[in-house]
């Protein structure tokens, strides 16, 4: 099926980063803003954009045309980082922090992480599929696309193996693109007297099989004090990644415990949260090109600092945001709203905020050259929105929802 839309009012391409494959050094012209546009798109993918008039050639071979009425298109949202398979909820927690109990403060009096451990265990397969489905149709009626899941509320070989099974049925019932991560290093087990001893559990008995079915493309953990080190983590992820698995890194969210500087080390594909890492760690994400993702969403509900997107910027890292949707520390489902906290909180430019959201989270999904932009040869996953463009977009804070949801040229909202 081809398809030619027209009348596009401004259209927001990225299309220089995508020529380009560089996800860092982001300027206001890499935005790839067209003025009277047009976008032809055929079998799922951009065929070609452009300014004026639309050659004949292309109005022959469309089979199909839209007129977009003078609206903002701009690429689909890229959530690089959620945790939205899980069980019950924490809405109390919320309060609590309200009240002046701390995230570590809940976490030591039963909530937190164990909590939702405790309900998802609980929960039935159907009720997790179902909920997690609710999620994603959520997520994409909020503009995102491409959304990575995290499975981690299992915290045993056994629960972890059926959250990352729960996950490809997932995958296989809605239109948005999946990427799955094992999260098995969430927690401490509660199975397991020694945290080695459930590490190395992981790795000779729930690593074989995440390979042998394909289950996930990533494995991550969380370095944090109280929780795990780079030391005690790394014979096991490093078996992932050479077994083929990337690696992605909660690190030094309350402390640094030394997450970026062994994302850096590793060659993770990217290190999430980074309030308390250095200037250094900074300059050695740069050096490994593992992207630097913020999370403000997490910054904005239990009032830890904001991370400085600047330093990471200065250093030459390529920059993400994500949601970092979860039901204690972020329950937040717009992205375009954490776009806009990313720019005020976390001092990014609009083009920033917007590539972070788009093209560089892409980049730490393994996604290149598929998704984050409009570009020849891209998967054709787009918004349109009755607004002038960008600076709208940005002021709105995510109030407004698409007026169309576009995944591989397929009208999904």
């Amino acid at each position: 099926m081809s398809i030619l839309f027209e009348n596009i009012g401004t259209l927001l391409t990225l299309h220089p980063l995508a020529k380009e494959k560089r996800g860092h050094s982001v300027k206001e012209s890499d935005l790839g803003i067209l003025k009277d546009a047009w976008l032809f798109c055929e079998q799922g993918k951009v065929s070609a954009f452009g300014t004026g008039a639309v050659s004949d050639f292309i109005k022959k071979r469309a089979q199909d045309k839209r007129d977009l009425e003078n609206a903002y298109v701009m690429p689909g949202l890229v959530d690089s980082h959620t945790h939205a398979i899980f069980g019950g909820n924490r809405y109390s927690e919320f309060v609590q922090r309200l009240n002046g109990s701390s995230y570590q403060e809940i976490a030591a009096s039963g909530g937190g992480i164990r909590s939702t451990m405790n309900a998802t265990r609980s929960a039935s397969d159907e009720d997790l599929i179902q909920t997690t489905l609710h999620h994603i149709a959520d997520f994409q009626k909020r503009g995102v696309c491409t959304v990575e899941i995290k499975t981690g509320y299992g915290l045993s070989v056994e629960q972890e193996l059926r959250l990352a099974r729960l996950l490809k049925n997932i995958e296989s019932q809605t239109r948005s693109h999946i990427v799955k991560t094992c999260l098995a290093l969430h927690d401490l087990s509660p199975e397991y007297k020694r945290s080695e001893d459930y590490i190395n559990a992981l790795r000779n008995e729930l690593l074989p099989v995440l390979i042998k079915e394909n289950l996930v493309s990533f494995i991550d953990a969380f370095i944090e004090k109280g929780y795990y080190a780079p030391q005690q983590v790394e014979t096991f992820l490093l078996a992932a990644k050479k077994s083929g698995l990337g690696i992605r890194l909660h690190a030094d969210e309350f402390s640094n415990a030394e997450g970026t500087k062994y994302a850096a080390l590793w060659g993770a594909a990217s290190a999430d949260h980074l309030q308390c890492a250095s200037q250094e760690d900074a300059k050695a994400l740069a050096r490994s090109q593992t992207v630097a993702t913020l999370l403000p969403g997490t910054s904005l509900y239990t009032g830890i600092p904001f991370t400085d997107a600047r330093m990471f910027l200065k250093a030459g890292c390529a920059v993400a945001v994500a949601s970092d949707f979860n039901p204690g520390s972020s329950y937040v489902k717009s992205l375009a709203q954490v776009a806009s906290l990313a720019a005020i909180h976390c001092h990014l430019k609009s083009w920033e905020a917007i590539a972070g959201v788009t093209y560089v989270p892409a980049i730490s999904l393994g996604l290149k050259g598929r998704k984050g932009a409009i570009h020849e040869g891209y998967d054709a996953d787009f918004l349109v929105y009755k607004m002038k463009g960008m600076e709208e977009w940005l002021a709105d804070m995510g109030q407004t929802l698409p007026d169309e949801v576009w995944i591989h040229a397929e009208k999904v909202q």
